[in-house]
């Protein structure tokens, strides 16, 4: 344990400071992109996976209509498992947490291309959580 005041003290501290933001931030971005995601399966909303140090290669094909549900199920398991491994395990020295969708058309949703999420949905789901973050200081964390 570094000494109180020492510079090895701060930096200690620094980091366990955003590092505690960052998976703040991470969750929140996870959650507004699932609830803005445009919904007709839930393929694209559930696609929605966050990883530590790449990002994750996931096949984001819609399933067939009879597998759908299995499908979807499946990848928020996947992403559920993702959160677990960031709140537990997250540490600067990881590198970046991505937060991918590989469903092919996720460009186009984000694009405006459906009635249900105006265009940019995506950075203002990713603006809001960094904005939550600030906003409510100490209290986040």
């Amino acid at each position: 344990m570094a000494e109180p005041g020492s510079i090895r003290f701060v930096l200690d501290a620094l980091t366990r400071f955003t590092e505690q933001h960052v998976k703040v931030i991470t969750l929140d971005a996870v959650a507004n992109l699932v609830e803005d995601t445009p919904r007709r399966t839930g393929w694209a909303r559930s696609n929605w996976v966050p990883s530590i140090g790449t990002s994750a290669d996931l096949d984001g094909t819609p399933p067939a209509d009879d597998q759908s549900s299995a499908a979807v199920g499946q990848r928020s398991a996947e992403r559920e498992a993702g959160i677990a491994a960031i709140v537990t395990g997250y540490r600067l020295s990881l590198g970046r947490i991505y937060i991918t969708n590989n469903v092919p058309y996720i460009q186009r949703l984000n694009d405006g291309h459906s009635k249900q999420a105006p265009a940019g949905f995506v950075q203002a789901a990713i603006l809001r959580a960094v904005r939550g973050a600030f906003v409510a200081g100490d209290q986040t964390l």
